[in-house]
């Protein structure tokens, strides 16, 4: 079985991660130094935020990693007893080997309840010699202020264009693909918004099922088809039923909002709806920042009644 590209073109080193300069740069100067801040990554999804600390993690702790580095995925284990329990095992207990102190990755933070947040505060505190956290999020409005400002905050910005282009034509080279015509692929890289973890499933899924980049392209944008007719047809409640499924997949509301608005260009539609609908998907995307995902797809399907 071929693996998953997003997978096997993740960053191994520093300064393998793409786009991301300032953390590049800062990361760069820990590892010589041998000491690191708490970390928060904040960031819509596919920027490579765990990557990023997975690289880190691995060049601070080289051959100490394995049993001095852990991971948790905090929308899973959200509860306040896993912080009393599993991480505050983790951080009383001394490192092993060479490393300087250990690290916790607390991947997608921003599905922990606030209370153990409170809880994470006082143990990072606390064990501050033994023990680093790096926490990642797309959301970081769901963090509680006293983490936010604990750590040291980096935003994970999507990839521009060229860097986008380069990261997956570098991606044909080494799988030994030929190039796309520029008519297949600026269009592709274009709709890709920056996300290159979606731009990697694609571009793969594309070359195994021989289908054009362009296809590859509409099936992706189906669902968002689905919620636009569901509307257009004032189906209002089955297009929020189609927004929160899509929420269910851990696609955040701002990639949502931008693949709407793909849609909503290319439909054959009276100009002046086409445009309301625009200005309303524009507002929500603006408002992603600081609205929670279910209460936004309430307001930008009630907007479109």
């Amino acid at each position: 079985m071929n693996m998953l590209w997003t997978e096997k073109y993740r960053p191994q080193k520093l300064n393998e991660i793409r786009g991301q300069s300032g953390f590049v740069i800062d990361a760069t100067e820990w590892v010589i130094n041998g000491v690191m801040p708490n970390l928060l990554l904040h960031g819509v999804a596919g920027t490579g935020k765990t990557s990023a600390a997975l690289v880190l993690a691995k060049s601070i702790l080289g051959d100490d990693l394995e049993s001095n580095f852990f991971e948790i995925n905090a929308s899973d284990d959200r509860k306040l007893e896993t912080v009393r329990t599993k991480i505050k095992d983790i951080a009383t207990t001394m490192k092993m080997g060479d490393a300087p102190f250990k690290i916790i990755l607390l991947d997608e933070m921003d599905g922990m309840t606030p209370d153990a947040q409170n809880a994470l505060k006082r143990i990072m505190e606390r064990y501050h010699e033994n023990v680093r956290f790096i926490i990642t999020c797309n959301h970081r409005f769901k963090i509680i202020q006293p983490l936010i400002s604990r750590t040291a905050n980096y935003n994970f910005s999507r990839l521009d264009v060229n860097n986008l282009s380069h990261a997956l034509t570098d991606v044909l080279g080494s799988e030994g693909l030929s190039q796309y015509s520029n008519g297949e692929w600026e269009p592709f890289i274009e709709g890709l918004n920056g996300d290159l973890r979606r731009g990697l499933t694609e571009l793969q899924a594309a070359h195994a099922s021989g289908t054009s980049l362009k296809k590859q392209t509409q099936m992706t944008l189906e669902p968002y088809e689905i919620i636009l007719r569901h509307t257009n047809e004032n189906q209002y409640d089955n297009a929020l039923k189609e927004v929160h499924k899509l929420l269910l997949q851990s696609i955040d509301m701002k990639t949502m909002c931008v693949r709407l608005h793909d849609v909503i260009i290319q439909a054959d539609m009276h100009h002046t709806e086409k445009f309301k609908l625009l200005r309303i998907v524009g507002e929500a995307e603006w408002r992603s920042n600081n609205m929670t995902p279910k209460v936004l797809a309430s307001w930008m399907i009630g907007q479109m009644v």
